[in-house]
């Protein structure tokens, strides 16, 4: 569970970065490079989403034993 804790914090500073970059590369008319943060983004947004559904039915499951 501790490798999960660590995984959702990664995953979180990953978006943070993914859109700090993509503000930045917006400001300086760097389009391309823009898009690509964004979509890096949204695909570590969906796998935080999925960790997040895993965990979540691990728990429910130690719950009904």
């Amino acid at each position: 569970m501790g490798f999960k804790l660590v995984l959702n914090v990664l995953y979180t500073m990953g978006v943070a970065l993914c859109f700090i970059v993509a503000y930045k590369m917006a400001v300086t008319h760097n389009y391309p490079v823009m898009v690509g943060a964004m979509i890096v983004g949204v695909i570590v947004i969906f796998m935080k989403l999925r960790l997040l559904k895993e965990v979540k039915d691990t728990k429910d499951a130690q719950q009904k034993k």
